[in-house]
């Protein structure tokens, strides 16, 4: 007893040993991770003060700039420019969304559907099964009764003669009746578990729909780079994606005016375009039948594909007689990543 007491005695500081030692040793996890967390957040945060100094030169830079009237007025025309590119942009992005939803909603749908169909047949079957079953176990139940009316009937001499093979043959009745009410049961439950079964969702777009959406956003990129053709505005619009405000001249104080005046009557022409949808269903109907791809996988058209735009597509039943202006357009909207495109291809 006394060397027992002393074998706990010892085993105690054991066990608290080796609990300190684990403690410590997330103690330690814990102050590993607290220093890279640290060294993260040091690192941010001279990311955004790198920012913010050149947000304060480019304000600086800016400043400088609007103090010269002829540099102001150019300065309005490069911001002007930029606002085009975001409304081509956003018109992209909501136009993407849109169709995105839309496909999605179809191929749900039609998912549903085949689901509820598949569900129909598996529940058609088990019903022709169950009513099957409920139509044996009727007869069997009648039988059953008309076999114990008969034993009721006999007298005493039929009764000791052929009572107890009658007997055997209504308690096998009777377990039959059993088993098949069982078996019944197991199928109804089937049926509700069936019924009860959530409908697939679609695991991700098809690469048909990717197709699909991918064709009529490049068809809509399209459609813009023509609506801003005139006086090259979808070309100026790029080049301030590219180049500072002070890099870039539009002329004097009259052109500048008249530069501004442009892109907002066309920007305003653009976003009261009603027969919008139409001219981009068009176009898109014009670029599947030109659609490549390197391999069967690929959701993105090669660029060689979409080199040239055309101005003008042809109405239906329209000839196809050109017009000066109809020359096509070399203008490659995905290599010269127009409207910030490849954001919104799927």
């Amino acid at each position: 007893m006394v060397a027992n007491l002393l074998e706990r005695r010892e085993q105690v500081p054991e066990q608290q040993l080796l609990k300190l030692y684990w403690n410590r040793a997330g103690v330690k996890r814990e102050l590993t991770q607290l220093r890279r967390e640290r060294h993260d957040l040091l690192d941010k945060l001279k990311e955004q003060e790198g920012a913010i100094v050149r947000a304060q030169e480019q304000l600086e830079g800016l400043e400088r700039l609007l103090t010269n009237p002829l540099a102001a007025a150019n300065a309005m025309v490069y911001f002007q420019l930029r606002h085009l590119w975001r409304v081509g942009a956003q018109k992209l992005q909501q136009f993407a969304t849109e169709l995105q939803t839309q496909r999605e909603r179809r191929e749900r749908a039609h998912l549903h559907e085949a689901a509820l169909a598949k569900r129909r047949r598996r529940l058609g079957a088990i019903n022709e099964k169950l009513q099957s079953l409920l139509l044996k176990r009727r007869d069997v139940i009648e039988e059953k009764a008309r076999l114990e009316q008969q034993l009721e009937a006999m007298n005493a001499l039929f009764k000791l003669l052929r009572g107890p093979k009658l007997r055997s043959t209504i308690s096998g009745l009777a377990d039959g009746s059993i088993a098949l009410e069982e078996r019944v049961a197991e199928l109804k439950e089937l049926q509700e578990k069936i019924q009860g079964e959530a409908l697939p969702e679609p695991e991700g777009l098809s690469l048909e729909s990717r197709r699909l959406i991918n064709c009529a956003v490049i068809a809509l990129a399209q459609h813009l780079v023509v609506h801003f053709a005139e006086n090259d505005l979808a070309g100026l619009a790029r080049s301030t994606t590219e180049r500072p405000v002070g890099d870039m001249k539009f002329g004097d104080r009259r052109d500048c005016d008249r530069m501004v005046e442009r892109i907002r009557e066309r920007i305003s022409e653009l976003q009261n375009q009603r027969d919008l949808a139409d001219h981009v269903k068009r176009r898109s109907d014009h670029l599947l039948g030109q659609m490549s791809y390197r391999n069967e996988t690929d959701s993105l058209p090669t660029v060689d594909c979409v080199a040239a735009i055309l101005p003008r597509l042809p109405q239906p039943g329209e000839s196809p007689s050109r017009r000066a202006t109809d020359a096509p357009l070399r203008i490659n909207v995905l290599t010269d990543e127009f409207w910030d495109i490849f954001s919104v291809l799927r």
